[in-house]
């Protein structure tokens, strides 16, 4: 019964092509760290921030990780995507960086144009984000890779959770 709600609920709820005033076109900035290697590191590294390598760091301000990063690193590794979902929900789309609107960016063509790589591609190009195949490729597989670990996103791009993205777009 639960497939059958989110069925039907994806072919009748239509991404916007802007999430809550956020540009899904714009200062998307390909770095290819997943969110999971990086809390793992964080936590080998007893939170110090200094020590993570620079792709890490960028994905650590991209999720805004400072602001919870007492409770990712006293909660077991089960909860981690939690913790980060809720955390999503509570803010601006435009407070995160560009890791975080890859995810929904994936979601978008994918829900929007068709599914996998290669339409995302070409939906990169033709949006004017990029020409450049392997920023396409980076801004692919880390949307996909952390949308999948979240919980958010199928391994093909398409929504998994339609109740978190509706929530996501309206903020509610």
């Amino acid at each position: 019964m639960e497939e059958d709600k989110r069925t039907i609920i994806s072919h009748s709820y239509i991404l916007p092509d802007n999430l809550r005033g956020r540009s899904i076109n714009a200062k998307i900035i390909p770095t290819v760290c997943n969110l999971e290697n990086m809390l793992k590191k964080l936590l080998q590294i007893n939170g110090d921030f200094a020590q993570l390598k620079q792709w890490e760091k960028r994905s650590y301000k991209a999720y805004r990780i400072e602001d919870i990063r007492n409770r990712i690193m006293t909660s077991p590794h089960y909860s981690w995507k939690d913790i980060i979902r809720e955390h999503i929900l509570s803010r601006r789309p435009s407070d995160f960086g560009a890791s975080v609107i890859d995810i929904y960016l994936v979601a978008y063509v994918a829900e929007t144009f068709g599914v996998g790589k290669e339409e995302f591609f070409k939906y990169v190009k033709n949006a004017g984000i990029s020409e450049n195949g392997n920023s396409a490729q980076a801004i692919w597989q880390v949307g996909k890779g952390d949308g999948v670990f979240l919980e958010i996103l199928n391994d093909n791009g398409q929504v998994s959770d339609w109740s978190f993205m509706i929530k996501w777009v309206e903020g509610k």
